[in-house]
């Protein structure tokens, strides 16, 4: 009698009517107008399951807290091996009202902007509300591109490419992706430009026909649809279109009779020329009348400096004031007499030169970001990385200068993500952060967690709070001794925590 007293007290309390819980407590500290995920303190777990059965959710005076459990998820712990593990991974929303329900791990803890400033009582947690202001993620400063894979989307959704019910499988996704504060949407000019690196292919969102005279057509219809979806779900505002320059170089079209046809366009080739002069004219006259030109960008992975300098060359004199995104492993320096608006470097390959020419690019409004993919070994977001190492990887561009992060892999699944993460000869999980229904995966969590921890820091230098302790911990952010795996990611991720959050 007294458990049951005890589950309605606890609903009654949520509804801000009264509150009876007495025992142990633990803190989660937010900005007002701040969603954050927290994680559940193992001896705290039952108590929050007891404050929420039956009930979906505990609210009071602008403070919405949800409960979230994490799926185990299989994957293989030896690239193209057969050896298995698991992790707990995927976030699947608590339900009370199951008789069986497993104790959950995560709260998610969401602020109205204009609540009040205190600690706000759900009983065994404690809201800590900072009076400063979070702003939304679309205000966000932060430049984070988490690669997107429209057709991984599509097979899972059952679904016909870019029909009502893939757009359907694709908004969780994408409004995931939207709550992270994602800036890009990935799009992409011709058929397998990363030549099927992935269990599903990327294919052109832009049909091109050659008709026999030797002029195209092409139509735009999928690739509108696209970014007008994507647009409405919060991503942006910018668009990379992938790519001038496919693995291997070969491109694709259709002639008159629907028939496919392939030929190799190395870039400074009159094939090449041929192929894209044209359509370089016509998608930026397209794009200036949709509004988006000024948020386009020709985006390029990996490219020799001899490739990206015919593409640039050609880019200028079609199309002048066209911009140029790329995601490189060498100084933008190499790339002599190319401007690069928008430039990635993977992190292995950072150096003190290039943190040099980063604040160059700065002083010249450009954007400059850093990246991880299946290197390096750490930091990174694999199944087998610490958690903690997602959130590093987050905040670093605020205490070394970086505009942002990218990853090339949002949603490129394996077959079943959820009964295995592993793709091919990868480490697990490099190929996704997120599940086919948008759930978040814990790396996930932890690198939005980092992002929000950078925002933050941004916005308490430019009020000038804090100052002396931001430059005391900005040494202890060193890549080379994260690289060398001589970081205490979690030591880091409380000191960071506890200083936004004063």
């Amino acid at each position: 009698v007294m458990k049951k007293l005890s589950t309605v007290l606890c609903a009654l309390a949520a509804t801000g009517v009264l509150w009876a819980y007495e025992g142990p407590t633990f803190t989660v500290a937010v900005w007002r107008g701040e969603t954050t995920y927290a994680e559940i303190p193992d001896n705290f777990a039952l108590e929050m399951m007891e404050a929420m059965r039956g009930m979906g959710q505990m609210s009071a005076n602008d403070v919405t807290v949800d409960l979230y459990g994490v799926r185990a998820i299989s994957y293989t712990t030896k690239p193209c091996g057969v050896q298995l593990a698991s992790r707990l991974d995927c976030l699947n929303k608590f339900n009370p009202s199951e008789s069986n329900a497993e104790a959950p791990s995560v709260c998610r803890v969401a602020v109205a902007a204009d609540a009040r400033p205190g600690v706000h009582d759900f009983g065994p947690l404690q809201v800590k509300v900072i009076d400063r202001v979070l702003p939304p993620p679309s205000e966000w400063k932060y430049y984070l591109d988490l690669w997107q894979h429209p057709w991984a989307s599509a097979r899972f959704g059952k679904a016909k490419p870019f029909s009502d019910e893939h757009f359907k499988a694709l908004a969780p996704v994408l409004t995931t992706l939207a709550e992270c504060g994602q800036k890009v949407l990935t799009t992409t000019l011709l058929d397998l430009p990363w030549n099927h690196q992935c269990y599903d292919a990327y294919h052109s969102m832009i049909g091109r026909v050659k008709k026999p005279d030797g002029s195209w057509s092409f139509d735009y219809a999928v690739f509108d649809r696209y970014v007008e979806f994507g647009k409405t779900c919060g991503i942006g505002p910018d668009i990379a279109c992938y790519t001038m320059c496919p693995w291997g170089y070969v491109v694709r079209w259709e002639n008159e009779k629907g028939e496919i046809q392939r030929m190799v366009a190395k870039p400074g080739t009159p094939a090449f020329e041929d192929y894209w002069g044209d359509f370089l004219v016509d998608f930026a006259k397209h794009l200036k009348e949709k509004g988006w030109f000024e948020h386009t960008f020709i985006a390029m992975d990996e490219r020799s400096p001899e490739d990206v300098k015919n593409i640039s060359e050609l880019i200028q004199r079609k199309v002048p004031d066209f911009r140029i995104s790329m995601a490189g492993n060498r100084k933008p320096s190499d790339f002599k007499g190319i401007k690069i608006d928008n430039y990635c470097q993977v992190l292995a390959d950072v150096t003190p030169e290039f943190l040099q020419e980063l604040e160059e690019r700065r002083a010249k409004g450009f954007v400059t970001t850093y990246y991880v993919c299946c290197s390096p070994l750490r930091p990174n977001t694999f199944m087998t990385s610490e958690n903690d190492e997602a959130f590093w990887l987050g905040v670093f561009p605020a205490l070394s200068g970086f505009d942002g992060f990218l990853r090339w892999a949002a949603n490129s699944w394996p077959a079943d993500p959820y009964g295995n993460a592993a793709f091919g000869c990868w480490s697990p999980g490099d190929t996704f952060l997120i599940y086919p229904n948008g759930e978040y995966s814990t790396r996930l969590l932890n690198l939005r967690a980092g992002i929000v921890a950078a925002e933050k820091l941004r916005l308490l230098k430019e009020q000038g709070l804090f100052s002396d302790a931001i430059e005391a911990v900005r040494p202890k952010f060193d890549y080379k001794s994260a690289l060398d795996g001589k970081t205490d990611h979690r030591a880091l991720r409380r000191e960071i925590e506890n200083l936004v959050n004063r």
